[in-house]
């Protein structure tokens, strides 16, 4: 990846996507827990996520990481600069987030990662806000971004693998992230 720099924040580490991460990340982008929730749920084949990766892999209005707990690797995370221009220069940042190991999911350690990403955000890329885009029927998903200090917005409709969804937009600003930053480093350990 064209970032170089690992953030080591809430007891996690977020360490740049690296070619020798594709197919792990790719059985969990494949999951049905995960694919699921995305908004394409097509099944992702390896000369397709090699494609990806090639695309991706210098640009600079994106950067990829995987999630590691304890030196394990665990899900996969990104910030996406929405609009044109580079991720410092985004007035809004979109982020995606996953865990891919089933026995973290739902846990207290799922907030850990988000807010090392949402963090790093902030204090790298500077951008106004943060935004995060989900499924409205993904009741656990919109409870966790409030939980991370996230408001709900406005409901968009984009195209997606089984035709058209609807996606509750979220927003997150510094002193939200600030607050719920806060809140969850007394349960580090």
């Amino acid at each position: 990846m064209w970032h170089t720099q690992s953030v080591h924040a809430f007891a996690v580490d977020l360490v740049p996507l690296a070619e020798g991460d594709l197919e792990r990340v790719r059985a969990w982008r494949n999951s049905p827990e995960v694919a699921s929730q995305m908004l394409s749920q097509a099944y992702i084949d390896e000369a397709s996520q090699r494609a990806w990766f090639a695309c991706v892999h210098g640009d600079r209005r994106q950067a990829h990481f995987v999630i590691a707990y304890k030196g394990q690797p665990i899900g996969a995370c990104n910030l996406k600069a929405l609009g044109a221009g580079a991720l410092g220069e985004a007035r809004d940042v979109e982020v995606g987030f996953y865990v891919g190991e089933p026995r973290y999911r739902g846990s207290m350690l799922a907030f850990f990662p988000a807010l090392a990403l949402n963090g790093h955000a902030f204090e790298v890329f500077a951008p106004e806000r943060i935004v995060a885009k989900v499924r409205p029927e993904n009741q656990a998903a919109l409870r966790f971004n409030e939980q991370l200090g996230y408001v709900r917005g406005g409901v968009e409709v984009a195209p997606a693998s089984e035709g058209v969804v609807a996606l509750q937009t979220m927003t997150l600003d510094r002193d939200g992230h600030a607050r719920a930053a806060a809140h969850f480093s007394k349960f580090i350990r």
